[in-house]
């Protein structure tokens, strides 16, 4: 297991910060999604 991590940092470190940027704003337009969506409910 400890093998994985390491492969997976030094594999987060090689790749380029492009590669990530997509599932990083795909990530944050859901939570605002759900977030917006469970206010309106409160309400």
């Amino acid at each position: 297991m400890n093998e994985f991590v390491q492969g997976f940092i030094k594999g987060a470190r090689e790749t380029p910060k492009g590669y990530f940027a997509p599932a990083i704003a795909l990530w944050r337009l859901l939570v605002e999604v759900t977030e917006s969506l469970t206010k309106e409910q409160v309400r």
